[in-house]
């Protein structure tokens, strides 16, 4: 549901998730797909984290803030630190916490 808002209103949008199953009957069938979370991430101007899977609180978030155009996260799981976040250079924002 999340991609087909984005998609209607006018964004581009980019994914990663290693068990989605796309295809031209899913909301995500109009997104660029990718192998890996950073290949998604390259270039975004906003990134959201919208699943659990250990492999996002993994990357290396202080790399990955360079890699973005725009470096603004939403934290729809609140999966990541808040503090380690912003000290890397996020406009974070989470659910929930301040």
């Amino acid at each position: 549901m999340i991609a087909s808002r984005l998609l209607a209103e006018g964004a581009e949008v980019h994914c990663w998730d290693p068990l989605a199953r796309i295809t031209d009957a899913t909301p995500w069938s109009a997104t660029t797909r990718h192998d890996t979370a950073l290949q998604a991430l390259a270039g975004a101007d906003a990134a959201m984290v919208v699943t659990e899977w250990p492999e996002l609180a993994d990357l290396p978030w202080e790399d990955v803030v360079h890699m973005m155009r725009r470096p603004v996260l939403f934290d729809g799981r609140n999966l990541l630190d808040p503090t380690r976040m912003r000290d890397a250079g996020f406009n974070y924002l989470s659910v929930g916490r301040p």
